[in-house]
Parts: structure tokens; C-alpha cells; sequence
């Protein structure tokens, strides 16, 4: 293939083709090290991130859906009792 010119280079082409020429001059230990780095720095950013972006949930309060259901019309305490069954085996004992 045939070498392109840097005289018709764009400038982002010019940044990654002196960024490429930096690492091809480096030792295999500086060179195992950089990519350690990038690794390591990608990790703590995407980590970082995570953390910001999950949304904090309020508790859930058992007893105020229960007080909630029982003012449907057509639950009867029989009913209730089912549903709070349910509720206690996927959201524990309360």
C-alpha cells in the first residue's frame, strides 16, 4: 500500500499517526505499562460512571400497600391475606 502524504493529512490524522509513531518507539516495558494504564484508567471511568447513573430508590413500605389495597372495593380480607402472602415471600417478612 502506498504511503499517504502528510502534507494531505487531516489534522485528526496527523494526532493519531504521531500518537501511533510515539508507541511503536517505545519498549516492550513502556509499551506493556501505557496499555496497563489506559486499561486501568478505562476500568475507574467505567466504574465511575456506573455509580453516578444508578437512581437511589426509595424503601418500600409494605404496611402503606396493604393500606392502599384494602381501600379497593372487592378485596376482601381474604384476598388481603393472599396478597399479603405474596408480598412477604418476594419483598421478605415485615
Amino acid at each position: 500500500m502506498a504511503k499517504k502524504r502528510s502534507c494531505r493529512r487531516t489534522i485528526s490524522e496527523n494526532i493519531i499517526h504521531e500518537k501511533a509513531v510515539k508507541m511503536r518507539r517505545m519498549t516492550d516495558e513502556k509499551l506493556v505499562f501505557y496499555v496497563q494504564e489506559q486499561i486501568d484508567r478505562a476500568r475507574n471511568d467505567g466504574f465511575n460512571l456506573g455509580k453516578k447513573q444508578i437512581t437511589k430508590s426509595k424503601p418500600v413500605s409494605i404496611e402503606e400497600i396493604i393500606k392502599e389495597i384494602e381501600k379497593v372495593r372487592g378485596i376482601g380480607v381474604t384476598k388481603l391475606a393472599d396478597i399479603q402472602e405474596i408480598l412477604a415471600k418476594h419483598l421478605g417478612d415485615f
